[in-house]
């Protein structure tokens, strides 16, 4: 087995198809969804509000975002990592995955 310091993007809601995996992950950042993450119904009803809050109340209800999510997996191989990742965070976009010492730890960033 290889040790991987790995780290992707995902949403990681239940209704997207992500799943709690066999292995610690920590989220440590996010980023904006285009349009909010919205599907395009809500963005049409978001379009015809004209009232602020209404409009805010909407987004903090429906918005949705991407985290940045880091993990350290043993596996086979880089693409069996990604396979890994791929099975509980289906909507994944690729970071980075570096190969580290087979003790690795990722530090007092990550409890």
């Amino acid at each position: 087995m290889i040790r991987y310091w790995i780290s992707w993007w995902s949403g990681n809601y239940a209704d997207e198809g992500c799943t709690k995996p066999p292995f610690k992950f920590w989220t440590s950042g996010q980023r904006d969804r285009p349009n909010p993450g919205l599907n395009e119904a809500q963005c049409k009803l978001v379009a015809q509000m004209h009232d602020e809050d209404e409009y805010e109340q909407f987004l903090n209800e429906h918005a949705r975002d991407d985290c940045s999510i880091c993990a350290v997996i043993d596996a086979e191989s880089e693409a069996a990592a990604w396979a890994l990742v791929a099975i509980h965070f289906p909507d994944y976009a690729q970071r980075f995955c570096e190969e580290k010492a087979s003790d690795f730890s990722p530090g007092s960033r990550f409890q």
